[in-house]
């Protein structure tokens, strides 16, 4: 099974989406929003793609708060995903979120942790909210942040997830 992992897309303000990423989505057997999608529209528009599932935001309309879960967990392809966007109250991101955003830190760890307990059953977790993507085995699981569609620092990107008999492999793609 081949998934899209998309987040912080934030249309608007952004445009639209990438036409890279519009002609990768038609190609997918699922797609899945951590959130950051700002407006309903940008949902229905995908969900005449693929199937979407998504997560609110931090960022999200009144709307898409009041419509989609702030964390979901699925079954895709015989594994167990959890799907959130990671936002969490300013004191405790100041632990962690730094602006050098390097994931191997050890205060990054206090992140993993959180991620981990919102999703105690799950094989994969996929995240978004710091715009910078991240592929990382903790405990034996695998935790994705595909970044973020709408440009940041001048970089933009999006997830694959390819799930299958001999297990799973994700990839950043750079747009």
């Amino acid at each position: 099974m081949k998934v899209a992992l998309i987040s912080d897309t934030h249309v608007p303000p952004t445009p639209r989406l990438p036409a890279q990423l519009l002609d990768e989505l038609a190609s997918v057997d699922l797609i899945l929003h951590a959130g950051d999608l700002v407006c309903l529209d940008l949902l229905d528009s995908l969900q005449e793609i693929q199937e979407t599932i998504a997560v609110h935001g931090n960022a999200d309309e009144p709307a898409v708060v009041e419509m989609l879960p702030r964390k979901r967990l699925l079954s895709v392809a015989g594994r167990r995903v959890g799907l959130i966007h990671g936002n969490q109250a300013d004191e405790i991101e100041r632990e962690y979120l730094k602006p050098d955003y390097d994931y191997d830190s050890p205060p990054v760890e206090v992140f993993y942790r959180y991620l981990l307990e919102e999703f105690p059953g799950a094989d994969i977790v996929v995240f978004g909210h710091f715009h910078v993507p991240v592929i990382v085995r903790k405990h034996g699981r695998l935790l994705i942040n595909p970044g973020s569609v709408a440009p940041h620092r001048r970089h933009s990107s999006y997830g694959m997830l390819k799930i299958g008999n001999s297990g799973e492999k994700a990839e950043i793609v750079e747009l």
